[in-house]
């Protein structure tokens, strides 16, 4: 069956509008993976040149976004955010050291500024609009954890030089946040963490792990199409005479020449991406049919042989010379001689007809690309080694001029779960000095998700010590408050109007309850064969002493995935129930709730 007749125009007009109906509608701040990317040189502030990367933006072709090289001592003003200190005690057994940084994962707005610059040398209207949006590395069906992590010999619980270590748990992925790492250290930590700090290279690296979402070409077809028809033509005719004599002379010429070119070139990846492209493979199809069609119809397509040129004329070459009216009246009988001057009659034509196609189809997607980095904290002590905002020795023995750090710090295995179940925490500070003034230290702090997504999880308590023996000095009280999503009272610890007593430098903050991390596996095919379309599984759980639903996953049969992930919280020692419902076309069937006795949960449809 012969199709219909399109011209070039038309099919221009059709697949533009197919392309943007199948183009697939991504979010904004998307870098490209396969194109866009520029490298620039910049100087870092240690004047050392490094060179940054710039991903362009999938849908503004003039936005770029930067990699960051390696995580950085941030800064608050012109000052770094480090704190170095070595203290000396009364015996061998009080002395240390503390070690406190805040680390970024930013450019600097110096090395920000330049890389704008020579971004414009090379695209004069690109601009650098920010970071590239990360995220932080998945694990145990979780985002957030295991994203951060110190690598040192010396800052670390097993190493025998540090009695204490804490970290915020989670990378500062997101623009202006921090990371947070807090040391306790004996005498042989500190003075070995204080000589590696002297060194361009110290014991002190942080690794970031994360990634960030690009687009990715998943399918590429690439159509064109050439027509060119050229048609010649050159006749020739001579007629030459003397005294009575003729020679004729012709000689003619036609030459149509044809040469018709398509090429299909065809990239796809998309079963690497998981990308159907049936309507991408039909399209191609139809078109390629199309233009074939046009390609080589010699009456209304591209090949139609233009209109041929006669070779000669009647009347082009005059014959004998005939009597004009004064002969005939005046003249003889005699018969006139033939035209005795030389005729040529030349004719040429040539006609050139070109036609073209051009199409390019394609299809996107996304792809999570992951990213690893490592920084080392060095470099600092060489020029501020003088500078006791950075570097200091403490002694412990002047007890008028003492004060005391303490820190509440979220556990980082916990930060997600204010995302999940947890609204804020309060933590109630007190320091009684008993000195019959009312220099009491009364404090109080709430922690809530914004805070921890802007990388403030370790809240700070200083109190001198106002000549007070060691042991009393070092006593403080606290209670924590924990405010669970749904429930109207208070998580109090320790219980009622109680206080907890501490002397450690160091709080870490741990929901009352415990987590749990459940898979939840299903065969696909199964529903299929039982005539069922999803399955939900809601899990119970005990929380505070009260019984609650807290999650509902839905399977379904057209689910890509077999598995998921969740996490539960429950209070210690108490069981999780679940229970599952499947829903056919024709009916509702609801399981008995059962309790969940291990972390792996396979579900099978009722087969009868």
């Amino acid at each position: 069956m012969k199709l219909s007749y399109i011209n070039q125009d038309q099919m221009k007009n059709i697949l533009l509008v197919l392309s943007i109906l199948l183009t697939p509608i991504i979010a904004s701040a998307i870098v490209k993976y396969d194109e866009g990317r520029v490298t620039v040189l910049v100087k870092d502030n240690y004047n050392d040149t490094v060179a940054v990367q710039l991903l362009q933006d999938m849908l503004d072709s003039t936005a770029y976004y930067y990699l960051p090289q390696y995580p950085h001592l941030t800064k608050k003003g012109d000052a770094f955010e480090v704190l170095c200190i070595k203290y000396v005690g009364e015996s061998k057994e009080e002395n240390g050291g503390l070690f406190h940084a805040l680390v970024g994962f930013t450019l600097p707005p110096s090395m920000l500024e330049e890389a704008n610059r020579k971004l414009q040398l090379i695209h004069p209207d690109a601009r650098i609009a920010g970071p590239v949006p990360m995220q932080q590395a998945s694990k145990d069906g979780e985002n957030g954890m295991a994203s951060f992590k110190i690598v040192s010999s010396i800052l670390n619980e097993n190493s025998g030089f540090t009695q204490s270590i804490l970290t915020s748990g989670h990378a500062p992925l997101l623009p202006d946040s921090k990371a947070a790492i807090a040391a306790k250290l004996n005498q042989q930590g500190a003075t070995l963490l204080w000589e590696s700090m002297q060194s361009s290279t110290s014991d002190v690296s942080v690794t970031i792990s994360g990634s960030y979402e690009a687009m990715v070409r998943g399918y590429n077809a690439v159509v064109s199409a050439e027509v060119s028809t050229v048609y010649e033509h050159l006749s020739m005719v001579v007629n030459l005479q003397k005294d009575f004599s003729k020679r004729h002379l012709r000689s003619v010429m036609d030459e149509l020449v044809q040469n018709q070119v398509l090429n299909i070139d065809v990239f796809d990846r998309s079963n690497g991406l998981g990308i159907k492209n049936d309507d991408m493979e039909s399209i191609l199809e139809l078109v390629t049919e199309k233009i074939m069609e046009l390609m080589f119809d010699a009456q209304v397509g591209w090949a139609q042989i233009p209109e041929k040129e006669d070779a000669i004329e009647a009347g082009q070459l005059k014959g004998r010379q005939k009597k004009g009216w004064f002969a005939r009246v005046f003249g003889g009988h005699d018969n006139p001689k033939y035209v005795s001057d030389d005729q040529i009659v030349l004719k040429s034509r040539k006609d050139i007809r070109t036609n073209t196609f051009y199409l390019n189809l394609s299809k996107s997607t996304t792809i999570k690309v992951p990213f690893f980095t490592s920084g080392n904290l060095g470099g600092l002590y060489n020029e501020h080694q003088d500078n006791s905002q950075y570097f200091k020795v403490v002694n412990l023995d002047d007890p008028t001029f003492q004060f005391r750090d303490i820190h509440f710090q979220i556990d980082g295995n916990f930060t997600e779960s204010f995302s999940d179940i947890i609204n804020s925490v309060a933590i109630k500070f007190k320091k009684n000095m008993n000195d019959g003034t009312n220099n009491d230290i009364n404090k109080e702090f709430i922690v809530s998700q914004s805070d921890l997504e802007k990388g403030d999880d370790i809240f700070e308590v200083q109190y001198p010590r106002l000549n007070r023996p060691l042991e009393e000095w070092l006593n403080y009280e606290y209670q924590i408050l924990w405010n669970i999503k749904g429930e109207d009272e208070l998580i109090r610890i320790p219980s009622e109007e109680e206080w907890a007593n501490a002397n450690d430098p160091i709080i870490a903050l741990k929901p009352p309850f415990l987590k749990k991390i459940v898979e939840i596996d299903a065969e696909r095919s199964l529903f299929s064969n039982a005539n069922v379309s999803t399955a939900t599984i809601k899990f119970f759980v005990i929380l505070n002493g009260k019984p609650t639903p807290q999650k509902t996953i839905k399977l379904r049969a057209s689910d890509e995935e077999n598995t998921k992930k969740i996490a539960l919280y429950h209070d210690k020692d108490e069981p999780i129930a679940y229970q599952i419902t499947w829903y056919s076309s024709s009916e509702t069937t609801v399981e008995t709730p059962k309790v969940l006795k291990d972390d792996y949960l396979f579900i099978v449809p009722n087969q009868e």
